[in-house]
């Protein structure tokens, strides 16, 4: 059986089409936007007209980096569902990668919360060497391995805060004698001293009394080959 749409009837839905402002065709020349299309968009919704401003945006952008020119032939409604869909895309991007980072740094927080419940690490000396006209800095550190397994080493970085809980420098040790389950030990180090570092400045300008120390570990290596290590 054929349906018979009536005159009248077709009228009013082409004039309904025509009136859909989202079914207008963006013009390729944006020269003439002021007046064959600025009255379209502020028929759009607030909403629309963010995604509409944001895909010519993109779009133009992407032209000017080299990519594919401002497409001849698509509608609004096209440039809206496009910006829609990217839009949509990149949030679900942006989700996976912040996923993921919180995954990681919950990771190494639970790492760096292993060692630390392992290994503790104190300052037990700083201070500034003279030899003749070479300057050393000079650090001695307490270790105290209350784990239950033998450790062949650590290493990690010993920060050294001000008053104003400011990091003003750091510096790296790695220890690799040996420390039985409960033991305790000290290790001593040093490093040349260049009063143009900032850091190694700042280090030697530390008065004693006035600035804590925070142990960031990195590996602990035990001896039965296993290890513990916080990825940077």
């Amino acid at each position: 059986m054929r349906v018979k749409t009536s005159l009248p009837l077709l009228m009013l839905c082409l004039i309904a089409a025509c009136s859909d402002p989202r079914a207008t065709l963006i013009p390729s020349d944006m020269a003439t936007w002021d007046k064959s299309l600025a009255p379209t968009i502020e028929k759009l919704t607030p909403e629309e007209k963010k995604l509409f401003a944001a895909w010519v945006v993109r779009t133009k952008l992407s032209e000017s980096f080299g990519g594919e020119p401002m497409p001849v032939g698509v509608t609004v409604a096209q440039a809206l569902e496009q910006q829609k869909k990217w839009a949509d895309e990149r949030q679900a991007k942006e989700a996976e990668e912040r996923a993921l980072k919180e995954k990681l740094l919950a990771e190494q927080a639970a790492i760096a919360k292993q060692i630390d419940d392992t290994v503790t690490v104190t300052v037990l000396n700083l201070e500034l060497e003279k030899e003749g006209f070479v300057q050393r800095q000079a650090i001695k550190i307490g270790l105290k391995n209350k784990g239950d397994k033998d450790i062949k080493g650590v290493s990690g970085s010993i920060k050294f805060i001000d008053i104003f809980d400011k990091k003003v420098g750091e510096m790296t040790f790695g220890y690799d004698k040996g420390l039985k389950a409960g033991s305790e030990t000290s290790w001593s180090g040093v490093r040349d001293y260049n009063q143009f570092i900032a850091e190694h400045k700042a280090i030697a300008n530390l008065q004693s009394g006035k600035y804590t120390t925070k142990f960031e570990p990195e590996m602990i290596v035990f001896e039965d080959g296993t290890k513990l290590a916080v990825k940077k």
